[in-house]
Formats: structure tokens, sequence, C-alpha cells
């Protein structure tokens, strides 16, 4: 194989034919020295013949970068504390946009892991009352699919909780309630096993489940000798038939899948009606427009298929069927925000920018007399803004790469909030494609803060920096100009972003001194769902709950328990309609609404609620005694206005009852923010548990306070509930201070995402001391309105 030459192969070529060119002229008399000097004029400028060899055998952008690489560490080492701060000011702005760009990618942009996962629709019902999915029509809508239509498939889907008592203490599961359709409609397979066969989903059959992989690996060891095998699932026997893969997680959080197991012919007479969601699959030539079209037509079969029970549910004749994106659906929660914090790490990527074109400008050009030297001795001037962009990128480089270690710490941080502030969506993380982005951004902003510096710094006169003319001005006028744009582009997207940073700092604020309405200082709760066939009679469920209070109160440190909605919760119990007695009907549909909320006798004392008017609930308010129920505040303002509502009765019967069984407010107690601090009081009522007849307590939560540590109480209070019954496990106990801190999960996570303004304050601190005082060490008399920025920062942060 035929080597390439090299320069040194092409030097010895060189000297080989002087010589032999030397040679000839000694042969024709002249002296060694004589010849050897004739032979080199003959040969012409040996230095450019080899630059000219060396120009045709190199790429000369790779050796003029290694040069300017080694030139810009070399330079950067000598001024380490300048260094520092400038990559440290990059690290801040690429870290931000790497971590922003990882929870974009993961919740907007990453593609759903289901096969086709455009095909993926949610389907949703729209009233005046909200989005809702009623299952009588879900089973219309899929009998009524052809094959031509826009839609191919459907499932329905819902999420509750299961008792597991196949250990020693029972635990509570989260479990995903599917029918047979809904990993059809999804492509999901089980890596183990199968899935729901329809006979299966049906009232009455066999039980089956199907195991989450982290389920599976955690309980069961990944042993798939499992599969086959059958467990405990609220006190009934239910055979396992399948794994799924470890990426599936739909519902969000399900620990296991069972079917849903809808009776058909009670939801199609829209007795004891379930809401569902649904899922469907949308041909592959479908779209947007043609599914819309479809689920018209079906809200013209389900209205028709109903007529009757439409026109008496009044909200029910505003129903209607819509389609969006399942992945849209998903997410469209956290979009808006996301798409704000986004504009948001702009700013702060341009605040970088600025904020080092500041400090490049003050470098270039305090080293304008060097340039001037290297363009003197022929250095052309793109060589000179090579070596200028060479720095900034270096300088860009290390900042990327200190700002996506920054970003991995951010994201850990960001997901060890997914229970409260990202509650639903997947776990972010720094992949490839954030580090491919971080590259680019990197790269770009180098270009960004480097070029106008670099162009910059050549906007002078050789002669006049040579003769020292120019020593004590500070670049040029041109120089001065861009100075002064930086500096107030500087204070103008400081200011921007400072703004909407106190902004979101203030309303977190507000809702942290906002008073909930109820002391949550040492009470602790925890929830209990009472499974399987000994609690289905509310008076077995009513045992249960009375004889743990009595027990719970009895435990050292208990100041008082009761039973309740818990605030703070997302949930402020069950809403409906009611009406007051001697009003007017009012119209059908129209009916008002309010919360009602049961609750036992002592719950307003153990929250702390204040009585405002009248009495509160007793033991006395039993199931043989007149129905009594307290309001709120939000209740007399809007409904009872000027006047007092004690004596007035009320009912939740249906317009059409012949007992409305009245029930007289006896007492008005302050206003408890219910549903979270970041949301209204709704107009609410209390009964007690005694005198409800219909929802039942096999769902209930216990609240709890004590004179110490709550939290050291759950231990007790876990075996309080097995010493009554070892198949009822305990879950989800909390303080109520920490459910309160809970719900401002999302308001935590928007100021976690703003940062806490750290550039600004970083950008503040370069404009009052280290450009001022870099300007001055190199010698800048008048360092072109660094002293006015400075005292114009002084006054926008005193503002």
């Amino acid at each position: 194989m035929k080597r390439k030459r090299g320069s040194g192969d092409f030097f010895f070529e060189l000297e080989a034919h002087i010589r032999l060119e030397a040679d000839r002229y000694r042969e024709k008399g002249l002296s060694e020295e004589e010849a050897l000097a004739a032979a080199r004029r003959g040969f012409g400028n040996l230095t450019r013949t080899q630059e000219r060899f060396y120009e045709s055998r190199r790429w000369l952008w790779w050796d003029s970068l290694h040069q300017d690489l080694r030139f810009a560490v070399r330079l950067l080492t000598k001024t380490p504390g300048w260094s520092v701060i400038a990559a440290l000011t990059v690290a801040l702005g690429i870290g931000a946009a790497a971590a922003m760009f990882s929870i974009v990618n993961t919740v907007l942009l990453r593609p759903l892991p289901f096969p086709h996962p455009a095909q993926l629709y949610s389907v949703l019902e729209t009233t005046k009352f909200g989005e809702m999915g009623l299952a009588p029509d879900y089973f219309t809508i899929r009998e009524n699919l052809s094959s031509n239509s826009a839609i191919r498939d459907m499932g329905a889907f819902d999420s509750s909780g299961v008792n597991w008592t196949g250990a020693d203490q029972a635990e509570r599961l989260v479990a995903g309630q599917v029918t047979a359709s809904f990993f059809s409609t999804l492509r999901v397979q089980p890596v183990y096993g199968r899935t729901f066969l329809p006979q299966e989903d049906k009232p009455g059959a066999d039980k089956v489940v199907l195991l989450s992989y982290s389920l599976w690996q955690r309980r069961f060891g990944g042993n798939s000798a499992i599969v086959g095998q059958k467990i405990r699932l609220d006190r009934a026997i239910a055979q396992v038939v399948g794994i799924m893969p470890r990426w599936f997680d739909y519902p969000q959080g399900s620990d296991l899948w069972i079917p849903l197991a809808l009776d058909e012919a009670q939801q199609r007479q829209r007795r004891a009606m379930r809401i569902v969601d649904m899922v469907a699959r949308a041909n592959p030539s479908a779209t947007p427009s043609d599914i819309n079209q479809e689920l018209n037509r079906l809200t013209a079969l389900v209205t028709n298929e109903y007529p009757e029970t439409y026109k008496r549910q009044g909200f029910l004749q505003t129903i209607k069927f819509v389609s969006q994106p399942l992945q849209q659906h998903l997410t469209g929660d956290m979009r808006p925000a996301l798409l704000v914090f986004s504009g948001a790490v702009a700013l702060m990527l341009m605040i970088v920018c600025f904020t080092v074109a500041n400090l490049m400008l003050a470098r270039a050009t305090s080293r304008r007399r060097e340039i001037a030297v290297r363009v003197a001795l022929g250095s052309p001037r793109r060589r000179i803004v090579g070596q200028l962009l060479t720095e900034s990128l270096l300088i860009s480089l290390l900042g990327g790469g200190i700002g996506l270690g920054l970003a991995m710490f951010a994201i850990r941080a960001l997901n060890a909030m997914r229970q409260t502030a990202l509650a639903g969506l997947p776990e972010v993380a720094i992949d490839s494609s954030t580090a491919i982005f971080a590259l680019l951004v990197t790269v770009l902003t180098g270009v960004a803060f480097g070029l106008a510096p670099a162009l910059g710094s050549l906007g002078f006169g050789v002669r006049e920096v040579l003769q020292g003319e120019s020593r004590t001005a500070s670049g040029g006028a041109g120089v001065r100009r861009a100075r002064q744009i930086l500096v107030v582009a500087q204070l103008g997207l400081s200011l921007t972003l400072a703004i909407g940073a106190g902004l979101l700092a203030k309303s977190f604020y507000r809702l942290r001194i906002m008073d909930p309405g109820f002391n949550p200082a040492n009470v602790l709760t925890a929830r209990i769902n009472m499974t399987g066939p000994s609690y289905v009679s509310l008076d077995r469920q009513r045992e249960f709950m009375e004889a743990l209070l009595q027990q719970v109160r009895s435990l050292p440190g208990v100041e008082s328990a009761s039973v309740g909605a818990i605030p703070a919760g997302g949930t402020s119990g069950n809403r409906g309609v009611f009406i007051i007695e001697n009003r007017p009907l009012p119209p059908a549909g129209q009916a008002p609404l309010s919360d009602f909320i049961d609750v036992s006798a002592d719950y307003f004392r153990t929250l702390g609620v204040p009585l405002i008017e009248g009495r509160l609930l007793t033991p006395s308010d039993s199931g043989d005694a007149p129905l009594d129920v307290v309001i709120n505040q939000a209740f007399v303002r809007k409904f009872f206005p000027g006047e007092d509502p004690l004596g007035h009765r009320i009912s939740t019967k249906s317009l059409d009852s012949p007992d409305r069984g009245w029930a007289e407010i006896v007492g008005v107690v302050g206003d408890i923010h219910q549903a979270g601090l970041d949301r209204d009081v709704t107009p609410s009522f209390y009964r007690t548990i005694q005198q409800e007849h219909q929802s039942g307590l096999s769902r209930s939560n216990l609240l709890i306070r004590v004179s110490k540590d709550p939290a050291a109480l759950i231990p007790a209070l876990e075996r309080t509930v097995a010493g009554i019954d070892r198949d009822q496990p305990v879950y989800d106990a909390k303080t109520l201070e920490q459910r309160l801190a809970d719900s401002l999960g999302p308001r935590r996570f928007d100021a976690a995402l703003s940062g806490d303004r750290p550039l600004p304050r970083v950008d503040r601190s370069l404009r009052r001391h280290v450009l001022p005082s870099y300007a001055a060490n190199r010698g800048d008399r008048n360092p072109a309105g660094f002293g006015r920025a400075a005292r114009a920062s002084r006054r926008a942060d005193f503002a």
C-alpha cells in the first residue's frame, strides 16, 4: 500500500534535488558554497514551496481550530476568575434549558409507548357541568361502530382500590378496572399469560387479575409461575392470568388490573350509572374531522335511545361526545404551564448571551493592542474573529457541561415532587435527545454571545492603537454603543423575568398564608376501604367505624377522632341538587347545587372549625332522630343572604319523590377549603353518618387529633384496625399538614421551575461589580455605561 508523503519526506526530496544541482555547479568550477547557493537560488523560495505543499495536504480549518483552541485554553487559564464567572453564567442558562427540555420532551413531545399512538383518542362526554363518561353510553357507542367507521375499537376503564390479603399484613393496591377490549384497543400484550376474555368481563364471572410488572417483582419475586395461581383480593379469590410489561402504566399508578364487569342491563336502564373513561383507536385513514362527525352521529343515537331519561334529567339534554388525542388529554393541564416556562427559559438564555457578551466585549476591548499587532503582522481579520469565537465556544462548552450536571440535579428534585406536582405524568429523565439539545443550544449560545464582541473587537484603527493614541478610549463609539445596548437589553429582560417570577412567588406565598378554615396542626389522616360480603350492609359499616373510633379515642395522646372528608384533598364530597322548603320549585334541570358531606359528631372539633351560629352535630343526631344538617358560611351567602338560615329545611330528594326527607339547618360553621387552597369555597352542608342512608361508609376517612407528633400514631392505628379485622388495611396515612402542603404541589412545581430567579441575581451581580471592576482593572477610565447600569439596577431592585 502506497504511503502518502509527509512534510518531512517532501523536505528531504527538496534537499536531495538541491544537492544534485549543487554537484552540477561544482563540476563547472564553482566552489562548494557558491554551488550550493546557486542551486538554492535556482529552486526559488523554499519556505513558500513548503507552505504550498503543507496547504495542499492538510485541512487548514482543522489546523487553525487546533491552534485557536490551544491559544484559548492558555488565555482562559491566565484569568481563572473571569473564566469561572463566565462559565457559571452560561451553566445557569444551559442547565435551565436542558431541564425544561427534558420535561417538555417527556410530557409533550415524546409519543405514548403504545403502538401507533397517534391513532388513540380519549372520548369524552360534555355537559353543562363538565366532562364525564357514562357506562350506558359506552355500550351504545361500542355496539354502533361499523366496519367502515372512523373509530375502529373502543375500551372503557376506571381506577379504584382493592385490598390484598396475601401477606401477613393487608395492603391497599390501586386497581385499574378495564373492559376486555381495553388492551386490544391500546394494542398491548402481557409479557406472560394473557389479557381478559369477553366472558370474564361480566357480572358474576370468575374473578381474574393482571399484575403490574412492579407488583410482580415486589410481591412475587418475579416468579412467572404465579400466572395461573390464585390470590385474595377484597376477601375473594382471583386467578392471575398475566403479567403486564414493565413500561405499561395506564391508568397511571395501577398495581394491577381487574375486569370492569359492567351490568349492561342495569346501565342501559340508567339505574346506578357508572362513570367511566373511554379510549378509542381510530382507523389509520381517519382524520379528526371524521372522528368528530362519527361522534356527532353517536350523540344523536344516544339521545334518541333514552328520550324520557334525558328529559327527566335535564342536564343530560346538553350531552355531547367529543374526542381529543390521548396524549393531549393526558397532558392538557400541564401544557400551558410548560409553554409559559419554556418562554421564560428562552428569556434566561437571552440574558445569558447579553451578560457574557458584555464580559467578552470588555475583555476584547482590553486586548485591542494585541489584536492590532497581529493585524499589523499580516494576520487576516477573519482569523482574529475565528480566534475570539473559539474562546466563546470554549467557555460555552465548559458552561454547557456544568449546566447539564445542574439539569440532572434539578430533574431529580422535580421527580421527587411527582406525587403532588407531577401526578399522572411519567418520570422525567435526561436522555440522549436532551444531551443533543443541550449541545446544540451550547454551540448556538457560544456563537450568539461571541459574535458581537468578536466583530466589535475590530472596530478600531490599527495605527492609532499602535501609536498609543487611544489607550484611554473605551474601544470606539461603536463598541460603546454596543455595550450600552447590551446593558439596556439585560435590564429589560431581567425586569420581565423578575416580574413573572415575582407574581408566581406572590401567588404561592398568598396560598401558604391563607386561612384554610381549620387547624391542621397535630392531626393525622388515613383512609379505610371496607370490602367483602361482610361489609355490604350500611349497618355493618357503621358498626366497624363506631368500634374503630371508640378504640382510637382510647389510644394515648388522642384528643378526638372522627370520620369525614379530608380537607385540601382535591375533593369536597358528593355534589348534588337540593330544594329549600317554602320556596318555589326550580324548573327541571335548574335546581341549586351544593356539596353534601357525611361526617361523625366530632368532625368539627377534630379539625378546629369554628361554630358561627347555632349548634354542631352531636351523637344525639342518630338514625332515629329528625334529620339535622350544619351548613357553611358560603351556603348562607348564596342561599340565605340577609336572613337567618337556622330553622329552615332543605331536601336532597328528587322533585317527583313523595317523601321529601326534610332536614333542618341547626348550625352554621366557618368555611373550609375542602377542595384545596387554590379553589373557592363552595356552598356545603354536613350531615352525620348515622343519618346517611344512601352512599354508605365503605370508603371512609379517619381524622385524629393528638397531643404529640401525629405521625407517631400510625403504627398504633394499624394495630388497632388489624385487631378489629386483620384483612382490613389502613392506607395513605399522612398528617393533615402534609396534605395541606401536597395540595400546593402544582404551585410549588411552578415555583421550582421559576428557579427563584437565580439568573437575574447573577446578572445583577455581574452588572454591579464584575463588569465595572474588570473594565477599571484593564485601564478603561470610562467603562461605557457600566456605572449607569449598576445605578439603574439598584433603582430597579428598590422599585
